[in-house]
Protein backbone atom coordinates (compact mmCIF):
# COMPACT_ATOMS: atom_id res chain seq x y z
CA UNK A 1 0.00 0.00 0.00
CA UNK A 2 2.78 2.22 0.76
CA UNK A 3 4.25 1.68 -2.72
CA UNK A 4 1.46 2.17 -4.13
CA UNK A 5 1.24 5.73 -2.55
CA UNK A 6 4.98 6.24 -3.11
CA UNK A 7 3.99 6.01 -7.22
CA UNK A 8 1.66 8.56 -6.94
CA UNK A 9 -1.90 7.32 -6.35
CA UNK A 10 -4.08 8.35 -3.46
CA UNK A 11 -4.47 6.43 -0.35
CA UNK A 12 -7.55 6.45 1.31
CA UNK A 13 -9.71 4.87 4.25
CA UNK A 14 -11.92 2.24 2.56
CA UNK A 15 -13.22 0.95 5.86
CA UNK A 16 -11.71 -0.83 8.88
CA UNK A 17 -14.11 -4.07 8.75
CA UNK A 18 -15.69 -4.50 5.27
CA UNK A 19 -18.67 -6.62 6.65
CA UNK A 20 -19.35 -4.66 9.80
CA UNK A 21 -19.46 -1.19 7.49
CA UNK A 22 -21.32 -3.46 3.99
CA UNK A 23 -23.68 -4.75 6.36
CA UNK A 24 -24.08 -2.91 9.22
CA UNK A 25 -23.99 0.61 9.10
CA UNK A 26 -27.65 1.27 8.32
CA UNK A 27 -27.77 -0.14 12.11
CA UNK A 28 -25.42 1.37 13.86
CA UNK A 29 -25.96 4.33 15.88
CA UNK A 30 -23.64 7.77 15.84
CA UNK A 31 -21.48 6.41 18.57
CA UNK A 32 -21.11 3.28 16.88
CA UNK A 33 -20.35 4.97 13.11
CA UNK A 34 -17.61 6.85 15.06
CA UNK A 35 -16.15 4.11 16.34
CA UNK A 36 -15.77 2.20 13.57
CA UNK A 37 -14.48 5.14 11.70
CA UNK A 38 -12.08 6.41 14.10
CA UNK A 39 -10.57 2.42 14.12
CA UNK A 40 -10.13 3.00 10.10
CA UNK A 41 -8.20 6.23 10.60
CA UNK A 42 -6.11 5.33 13.32
CA UNK A 43 -4.76 2.51 11.30
CA UNK A 44 -4.65 4.40 8.00
CA UNK A 45 -2.02 6.56 10.30
CA UNK A 46 -0.07 3.81 11.27
CA UNK A 47 0.40 2.74 7.86
CA UNK A 48 0.89 5.83 6.52
CA UNK A 49 2.16 7.75 8.71
CA UNK A 50 -0.28 11.01 8.77
CA UNK A 51 -3.89 11.27 8.26
CA UNK A 52 -6.13 10.40 6.11
CA UNK A 53 -7.74 12.84 3.64
CA UNK A 54 -10.15 10.76 1.20
CA UNK A 55 -12.78 8.12 1.97
CA UNK A 56 -14.62 5.45 0.03
CA UNK A 57 -16.75 3.46 1.75
CA UNK A 58 -17.35 -0.36 1.26
CA UNK A 59 -20.34 -1.37 -0.80
CA UNK A 60 -21.03 2.45 -1.47
CA UNK A 61 -22.52 2.69 2.09
CA UNK A 62 -23.19 6.12 3.56
CA UNK A 63 -25.83 8.02 5.77
CA UNK A 64 -26.12 10.85 8.31
CA UNK A 65 -23.86 9.50 10.55
CA UNK A 66 -20.98 8.53 7.97
CA UNK A 67 -20.76 11.96 6.36
CA UNK A 68 -20.66 13.72 9.82
CA UNK A 69 -18.19 11.50 10.62
CA UNK A 70 -16.01 12.71 7.29
CA UNK A 71 -16.55 16.19 7.63
CA UNK A 72 -15.24 16.15 11.75
CA UNK A 73 -12.51 14.58 10.54
CA UNK A 74 -11.49 17.16 7.52
CA UNK A 75 -11.42 14.85 4.64
CA UNK A 76 -11.02 17.14 1.53
CA UNK A 77 -13.76 14.25 -0.20
CA UNK A 78 -15.35 11.12 0.09
CA UNK A 79 -16.40 8.59 -2.80
CA UNK A 80 -18.87 6.87 -1.21
CA UNK A 81 -22.07 6.86 -3.86
CA UNK A 82 -23.19 6.20 -7.37
CA UNK A 83 -23.84 9.38 -9.23
CA UNK A 84 -23.28 11.43 -12.26
CA UNK A 85 -21.17 14.52 -10.80
CA UNK A 86 -19.50 15.36 -7.53
CA UNK A 87 -21.82 16.96 -5.33
CA UNK A 88 -22.50 18.12 -1.52
CA UNK A 89 -24.58 15.48 -0.11
CA UNK A 90 -27.58 16.37 1.84
CA UNK A 91 -29.58 13.62 4.03
CA UNK A 92 -32.61 14.32 5.98
CA UNK A 93 -32.40 17.91 5.46
CA UNK A 94 -28.87 19.03 6.27
CA UNK A 95 -26.22 19.59 4.23
CA UNK A 96 -22.55 18.25 4.86
CA UNK A 97 -19.70 20.00 3.67
CA UNK A 98 -17.26 16.77 2.73
CA UNK A 99 -17.90 17.19 -1.27
CA UNK A 100 -18.94 13.42 -2.91
CA UNK A 101 -16.80 12.47 -5.79
CA UNK A 102 -19.52 9.47 -7.21
CA UNK A 103 -18.96 5.93 -8.76
CA UNK A 104 -20.26 7.43 -12.53
CA UNK A 105 -19.23 4.30 -14.12
CA UNK A 106 -20.58 0.61 -13.96
CA UNK A 107 -18.24 -1.27 -12.34
CA UNK A 108 -17.00 -4.91 -14.48
CA UNK A 109 -18.75 -7.15 -11.92
CA UNK A 110 -21.98 -5.31 -12.51
CA UNK A 111 -21.63 -6.45 -16.22
CA UNK A 112 -20.02 -9.89 -16.48
CA UNK A 113 -21.55 -12.57 -17.69
CA UNK A 114 -24.54 -10.39 -19.04
CA UNK A 115 -25.42 -11.47 -22.33
CA UNK A 116 -25.77 -7.78 -23.14
CA UNK A 117 -22.21 -6.96 -22.25
CA UNK A 118 -20.11 -9.88 -24.21
CA UNK A 119 -16.36 -9.47 -22.48
CA UNK A 120 -15.09 -9.31 -26.20
CA UNK A 121 -17.13 -5.99 -26.60
CA UNK A 122 -16.59 -4.96 -22.95
CA UNK A 123 -14.08 -2.58 -23.58
CA UNK A 124 -16.11 -0.89 -26.64
CA UNK A 125 -18.58 -0.90 -23.80
CA UNK A 126 -16.91 1.51 -21.26
CA UNK A 127 -15.88 3.72 -24.04
CA UNK A 128 -19.37 4.14 -25.18
CA UNK A 129 -20.46 5.41 -21.35
CA UNK A 130 -17.81 8.27 -21.19
CA UNK A 131 -18.90 11.47 -21.17
CA UNK A 132 -16.78 14.03 -23.00
CA UNK A 133 -15.77 17.18 -20.71
CA UNK A 134 -17.56 15.27 -17.85
CA UNK A 135 -15.72 13.66 -14.71
CA UNK A 136 -15.98 9.72 -15.51
CA UNK A 137 -15.30 7.90 -12.16
CA UNK A 138 -14.92 3.59 -12.12
CA UNK A 139 -14.22 1.70 -9.32
CA UNK A 140 -12.15 -1.22 -10.34
CA UNK A 141 -11.39 -4.40 -7.38
CA UNK A 142 -7.58 -5.69 -7.55
CA UNK A 143 -9.01 -9.31 -7.33
CA UNK A 144 -10.81 -8.86 -11.01
CA UNK A 145 -9.02 -6.04 -12.67
CA UNK A 146 -5.75 -6.82 -11.29
CA UNK A 147 -5.79 -10.38 -11.37
CA UNK A 148 -8.96 -12.69 -12.95
CA UNK A 149 -9.71 -9.68 -15.70
CA UNK A 150 -6.16 -8.23 -16.36
CA UNK A 151 -6.29 -9.06 -19.97
CA UNK A 152 -9.67 -6.62 -19.83
CA UNK A 153 -8.21 -3.93 -18.14
CA UNK A 154 -5.10 -3.93 -19.82
CA UNK A 155 -6.60 -3.68 -22.81
CA UNK A 156 -8.79 -0.56 -21.64
CA UNK A 157 -5.57 1.15 -20.38
CA UNK A 158 -3.79 0.26 -23.39
CA UNK A 159 -6.88 2.24 -25.59
CA UNK A 160 -7.06 4.92 -22.93
CA UNK A 161 -3.32 5.63 -23.45
CA UNK A 162 -4.19 5.27 -27.22
CA UNK A 163 -6.76 7.47 -27.61
CA UNK A 164 -5.41 10.10 -24.77
CA UNK A 165 -8.04 10.05 -22.32
CA UNK A 166 -7.04 12.12 -19.54
CA UNK A 167 -6.18 10.65 -16.37
CA UNK A 168 -6.83 12.71 -12.75
CA UNK A 169 -6.56 12.04 -9.21
CA UNK A 170 -9.46 12.75 -7.45
CA UNK A 171 -8.17 14.66 -5.15
CA UNK A 172 -6.81 17.29 -7.68
CA UNK A 173 -10.16 17.18 -9.44
CA UNK A 174 -11.67 17.93 -5.62
CA UNK A 175 -8.88 20.90 -4.98
CA UNK A 176 -10.67 22.31 -8.05
CA UNK A 177 -14.11 21.83 -7.46
CA UNK A 178 -13.48 23.58 -3.54
CA UNK A 179 -11.83 26.49 -5.21
CA UNK A 180 -13.15 26.98 -8.64
CA UNK A 181 -15.73 29.91 -9.86
CA UNK A 182 -18.84 26.85 -10.03
CA UNK A 183 -19.58 25.60 -6.77
CA UNK A 184 -20.55 21.77 -6.82
CA UNK A 185 -24.41 21.55 -6.49
CA UNK A 186 -25.97 20.62 -3.48
CA UNK A 187 -27.63 16.51 -4.26
CA UNK A 188 -29.78 14.38 -1.63
CA UNK A 189 -28.19 11.31 -0.87
CA UNK A 190 -30.59 8.55 -0.63
CA UNK A 191 -30.39 4.72 -0.51
CA UNK A 192 -31.42 2.98 -3.74
CA UNK A 193 -30.78 0.70 -6.44
CA UNK A 194 -27.86 -0.14 -9.13
CA UNK A 195 -28.73 -2.12 -12.28
CA UNK A 196 -26.44 -5.13 -11.62
CA UNK A 197 -25.73 -4.97 -8.00
CA UNK A 198 -27.65 -6.29 -5.36
CA UNK A 199 -28.73 -4.68 -2.10
CA UNK A 200 -29.43 -0.98 -1.63
CA UNK A 201 -26.55 1.96 -1.46
CA UNK A 202 -26.11 5.13 -1.45
CA UNK A 203 -27.26 7.03 -4.56
CA UNK A 204 -26.82 10.44 -5.49
CA UNK A 205 -30.59 12.00 -6.40
CA UNK A 206 -30.61 15.45 -8.10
Amino acid sequence: MQLARDKGHEAGIHCYDHIRWQDGLAKMSRDEVNAEFGRAKKEFERIFGGPAKTAGSAGWQANGFSLAAYDNAGLLYGSDSRGTHPFFPRVDGTVFKTIQIPTTLPTLDELLGRPEYPGDRMVEHYFSLLRPDELNVLTIHAELEGMKQQVYFRAFLERVARQKVQVVRLDDRARRLLKGPFAAPVCDLVSGAIDGRSGTLAVQKC
